[in-house]
């Protein structure tokens, strides 16, 4: 049972950066898009219209700047966890690993 958990956690760490990419996915792709649909809805004049593109553009910048700072905070963690395997692990389990990893990162893309 413990080895299954542990087992898991390092699947979670190893494949995080799925995650990240999941979520930086969800959110919307053209300001422009939001800008128009918020013009729409709210009835922006064209003075407000530009001053929200200009403060959703900001928040985009700042958005991806997180997640590019935590996305390699993440693979530095990664890389610490698969060295410190490949120093316990045997070649054979270490493949083994890696096998699962790519099958559970498949099935994650689909």
């Amino acid at each position: 049972m413990a080895t299954k958990t542990i087992i898991t956690l390092i699947l979670t760490l190893l494949l995080s950066p799925i995650v990240v990419s999941a979520q930086k996915a969800a959110q919307p792709a053209d300001s422009k898009a939001a800008v128009s649909r918020m013009a729409k809805e709210l009835g922006l004049s064209d003075t407000q219209r530009s001053q929200v593109e200009t403060i959703l553009n900001n928040e985009k910048k700042k958005v991806d700047a997180v997640f590019n700072e935590e996305k390699m905070k993440l693979q530095a963690i990664q890389e610490e966890t698969r060295a410190n395997l490949q120093a316990v692990l045997t070649p054979a389990q270490m493949q083994k690993l890696d096998n699962k990893m790519r099958q559970k990162s498949g099935a994650g893309k689909k």
